[in-house]
């Protein structure tokens, strides 16, 4: 039996935690399997994050991020933006020398006995049940004298996130849509143009008014990443949007892109533009706001936007419970590849963390129920 050091501590972004996360298969099998490529000019600084690091012999193993947001009302929340282990770590019990520390390390062991070492998935939960304790610390330490909600996004066939999620004591709470917008030749319109971060700053209030319903509706690094297309008619503005530029190194396509592809379907000139390839370059569209009765400018701006960054699609992320889903699907063309099929179903999956006092008036609140999520596109790509 080999003996390994493990340690589990928080992090801030590095290097090694970027190398991690780029080579994580993101997606699930029979649908869309990628990696994301990461920026440089990536800032970590615009947000509250954490790494919840699990190393074993100082390397890496595990990561959870963690966010730590507030929302415009004042309520603090906890994002989980990434959850990941490698699959067959193994631990050595004899090893006081963990991060754990020597009392909590023994308590550990003697709730779990030498049988309960022997399997692949045992060692797999195991090790999930250690960055699980460290998560309620975590949460422990914040939550201070009110319950600490904490959400994040999975994919439905993902089987072995949705797993860990319910291990970790989450609850699937919304349906996530992910609106696909493509065009084969996009066009530019004169009407949209670039708005500065300080015309942005003077329009927080407007858009905290179009997204007072959902919960977690947040502004930090509002200007720091991406840029805002607006639409402008009369001299006032109609119709707004967050861009963000992205692309993933896709692995594996849904059933459907391979049947194409193995028939070679997918070398037609126009069908090119609706498979992804091996690199597959998109924007994503948040923050977005119109005027009643000018929705139908949102579908010019991310038009113009796909144009202008030389891409065929445009994705939105959005709640089931949204009251705005309706009127975008009804209102924009989307295009194409949004009907030939999204990329999966995604559910918020959420649980309230308390400290004991809290516990006692549990099942006398829903701390499940909430309104409609707010979607940063950051968050889903």
């Amino acid at each position: 039996m080999c003996t390994s050091a493990l340690s589990i501590n928080l992090r801030s972004y590095d290097k090694e935690i970027k190398e991690f996360l780029g080579a994580v298969l993101i997606g699930s099998p029979g649908g869309i399997q990628y990696r994301v490529h990461r920026q440089k000019s990536t800032n970590h600084r615009d947000e509250n994050i954490h790494y919840l690091c699990l190393s074993k012999n100082l390397k890496l193993i595990g990561v959870v991020g963690l966010v730590d947001r507030t929302d415009i009302t004042g309520k603090q929340w906890l994002y989980i933006r990434y959850l990941h282990i490698k699959g067959t770590q193994y631990y050595n019990r004899h090893n006081k020398n963990t991060a754990l520390g020597g009392d909590k390390f023994a308590s550990y062991v003697q709730r779990n006995p030498r049988g309960s070492y022997g399997g692949r998935d045992q060692r797999r939960s195991l090790l999930q049940q250690l960055l699980l304790e460290h998560l309620e610390e975590y949460a422990q330490r914040i939550t201070a004298s009110r319950p600490l909600p904490a959400y994040a996004f999975v994919e439905d066939k993902n089987h072995q996130s949705v797993s860990l999620c319910k291990r970790f004591g989450f609850e699937k709470i919304q349906e996530i849509q992910t609106l696909l917008f493509h065009r084969f030749n996009p066009s530019f319109h004169t009407q949209i143009c670039v708005i500065t971060p300080e015309k942005i700053h003077g329009m927080r209030d407007t858009l905290d008014q179009f997204y007072k319903v959902y919960d977690a509706y947040h502004t930090e690094g509002l200007s720091e990443q991406g840029y805002f297309l607006g639409y402008r008619m009369d001299g006032k503005w109609v119709a707004i949007a967050r861009i963000m530029r992205h692309w993933w190194d896709v692995e594996c396509l849904p059933e459907y892109y391979s049947f194409l592809r193995k028939w070679r379907i997918d070398r037609l000139p126009y069908l090119r533009q609706l498979i992804p390839g091996r690199v597959f370059h998109f924007i994503s569209t948040d923050y977005f706001w119109f005027e009643q009765g000018y929705e139908k400018c949102l579908e010019q701006i991310m038009e113009h936007a796909i144009a202008n960054e030389k891409v065929h699609t445009a994705m939105i992320w959005i709640s089931e419970e949204s009251p705005h889903i309706k009127v975008l699907r009804e209102s924009i063309s989307w295009g194409s590849l949004n009907r030939l099929g999204n990329l999966g179903s995604v559910s918020l999956v959420k649980r309230v963390f308390m400290d004991n006092n809290q516990q006692s008036v549990k099942k006398r609140i829903d701390h499940n129920k909430m309104g409609p999520i707010f979607i940063n596109a950051r968050d889903m790509t």
